[in-house]
């Protein structure tokens, strides 16, 4: 049998793209993990921390990623390399505007199992908008035609379903909320990046 990962993220900026500590400079914020590969079962190792620089675009993709330190199995490790590359991020911003940046991510690898669940969304561009369509939500409106009507997300066409989702590819704070749900419930506005976004849980 193998397994899932799980990370926890540790995060901390270490300069700009002109390579000088900048103190109005904000850090990106994670917004998107692509999935790490499955762990063998003849990994010999529980857990492992892993400690990766990466040099973050102003379009919050991931130009260049160094590893520092990973699991000491290097066929895994440059995988994990892969995958890391092509997680999506918040731009780091000085003076407001979107700036490159070097990125020093620590995280701490352990055993999980993956979490399944088939969801939708509703990706709004600011809180405003977000806390009406959740009183919409409250107020049974119909999820999917206030997606249609309210999200920016491309999964507005498909009535802002998403299919079934691995949630741990999101932030912790957002899968945190996506563990806790039942079928046909749905989330209060969560801040994603500089947008919010509502789940809901649905059935297969």
């Amino acid at each position: 049998m193998r397994f899932a990962i799980f990370l926890l993220c540790i995060v901390c900026l270490v300069g700009c793209s002109s390579m000088k500590q900048t103190s109005d400079a904000s850090a990106p914020q994670l917004l998107l993990k692509h999935p790490l590969p499955l762990i063998p079962e003849s990994f010999p190792r529980l857990s492992f921390d892993l400690d990766v620089v990466l040099f973050i675009l102003e379009d919050g993709s991931v130009g260049k990623a160094r590893l520092l330190s990973g699991s000491e199995d290097a066929s895994w490790d440059s995988l994990a390399l892969a995958s890391i590359k092509q997680w999506r991020f918040t731009p780091a911003r000085s003076e407001n505007q979107p700036i490159s940046t070097w990125f020093h991510l620590r995280t701490t690898v352990i055993y999980a199992k993956l979490r399944i669940m088939n969801l939708a969304e509703i990706l709004c561009t600011t809180s405003e908008e977000a806390d009406s369509v959740y009183e919409a939500i409250k107020q049974e409106h119909d999820f999917g035609e206030l997606a249609m009507r309210h999200s920016v997300d491309p999964s507005r066409e498909m009535r802002g379903i998403l299919g079934e989702v691995n949630i741990d590819m999101y932030p912790e704070n957002i899968y945190k909320s996506l563990g806790k749900l039942a079928i046909n419930a749905y989330t209060k506005p969560i801040k994603y990046g500089d947008l919010y976004v509502i789940f809901k849980r649905v059935e297969k």
